[in-house]
């Protein structure tokens, strides 16, 4: 089986390395363990999993058509950086350092390991280039390193392939060319994100998903209803702006694709004006109508299909740029793993709980907030370079009241197209 990637980008995979080349869209999870290895079994287990997963040994080059490709580099190591900290450190500090980095696609690798190491507990942060990888990819990164650490070995995947070659979509041919193709270089730029973290009991989280059910909506629908209502609360200039939130959406159900480390996301816009005669619940029902259709291939198709217009067909690199400055406007972005779908127990290691995706969007002023449930407790994150300050334990106290029955007036949204609209182009 082939086991080297090398082929020209998707038009999702394509457009983020674009974006990459305005501002950083770089992102990263963070693994709390129970337990400690020594810094020998986590460098073994990073091999490991560079074997099994195609992208982590590749960097972005151009080809003679003037296209971006993923081509495998040999002998790629993947940086491994230690620090040895109390058992109260912050390790936000550290995604923070992370997220200030550029990776340089033009070398690779598109993946970075930081791992805390504390007298009784492990804190693993995995951070990536988006061009490679989703908060899913992240997510199974995760496990493979721990399922390694613990001495288990790990099958060789087959290189992952992009969502339009799953669907049969043609790949890029530029039709049209310019003279002079626009060099493309790693921004510099010194960038200083701020990321925080909340957890919230199992009890609670429990609620939230019990309580959702009964009101026809999602735990995903409840945590957009609590980050809209906290944020206008909590920045008032917002409190009469139409806002809009994004969601990822992962393809990996609506294609069948498998635990590979890949991009393989589509995002949602719901716009919402603020009228304060619905309930939370409405508000959570609104949000999660706002999302249906999603997850099925004829969507993904579309999607695509908008992207592939702006990307593909052409060599323009300043063409494409010039559209792509205009995406992704959002005031907020819920991107919601779910929860961890994999045992926790790992012979000595547990994993306690796995916090984001933690992601800079890069315009200023906007909330990333990362949802991700393990061991039955909801962990949320906050990352920005304009946090608003305690959003998080905000957005918990409405969920709370929600859940007992003290929802107040909300917010009512106007959900508009979902191609055209999805990253507020015009």
């Amino acid at each position: 089986m082939k086991r080297h990637q090398n082929r020209t980008l998707g038009a999702f995979e394509k457009t983020f390395w674009l974006l990459d080349q305005i501002d950083s869209k770089d992102f990263a999870l963070a693994a709390d363990i129970l337990g400690t290895q020594p810094v020998e079994k986590w460098e073994n287990a990073l091999n490991m999993v560079q074997q099994r997963h195609p992208n982590l040994s590749v960097k972005v080059a151009m080809d003679e058509l003037s296209r971006p490709t993923l081509q495998h580099v040999e002998n790629m190591a993947i940086p491994l950086r230690v620090v040895n900290v109390q058992q109260d450190y912050r390790w936000e500090q550290e995604v923070e350092k992370e997220l200030s980095v550029r990776f340089n696609t033009n070398e690779g690798p598109l993946l970075r390991v930081v791992l805390v190491q504390k007298p009784q507990r492990t804190v693993l942060i995995v951070a990536a280039n988006h061009t490679v990888a989703d908060g899913s990819s992240l997510n199974f990164l995760v496990r493979d390193i721990l399922l390694a650490v613990s001495g288990k070995e790990l099958e060789p995947m087959a290189p992952q392939v992009s969502n339009d070659q799953t669907l049969d979509l043609p790949e890029d041919l530029p039709a049209r060319t310019v003279d002079q193709v626009l060099e493309l270089k790693m921004k510099t730029d010194i960038v200083k994100p701020l990321v925080s973290s909340h957890r919230i009991s199992e009890n609670i989280t429990r609620n939230i998903l019990e309580r959702a059910r009964q009101e026809n909506t999602t735990v995903h629908g409840a945590i957009c209803a609590a980050v809209l209502i906290a944020s206008r609360k909590l920045r008032p200039e917002w409190d009469e702006t139409r806002m809009e939130l994004v969601s990822p959406i992962c393809t990996r159900a609506a294609l069948d694709l498998d635990d590979n480390f890949g991009l393989n996301i589509t995002t949602q816009p719901v716009f919402f004006e603020q009228q304060r005669h619905l309930s939370f619940w409405d508000l959570a029902r609104l949000a999660k109508a706002g999302l249906d259709g999603t997850n099925s291939p004829e969507y993904v198709t579309g999607y695509l299909s908008f992207f592939r217009d702006i990307v593909f067909g052409h060599n323009d690199m300043q063409q494409m740029l010039d559209a792509l400055k205009l995406a992704f406007n959002h005031h907020i972005m819920v991107t919601n793993l779910v929860k961890v779908r994999y045992k926790t127990n790992f012979g000595s290691l547990k994993l306690k709980s796995l916090y984001g995706p933690m992601v800079r969007s890069g315009k200023g002023m906007e909330q990333t907030i990362g949802a991700l449930t393990t061991n039955g407790s909801l962990g949320l994150t906050n990352t920005s370079d304009n946090p608003i300050p305690g959003l998080l334990a905000e957005m918990e106290k409405i969920l709370q009241d929600a859940c007992q029955g003290n929802a107040g007036a909300g917010i009512v949204p106007g959900v508009d197209g979902r191609i055209a609209k999805s990253c507020s182009l015009t």
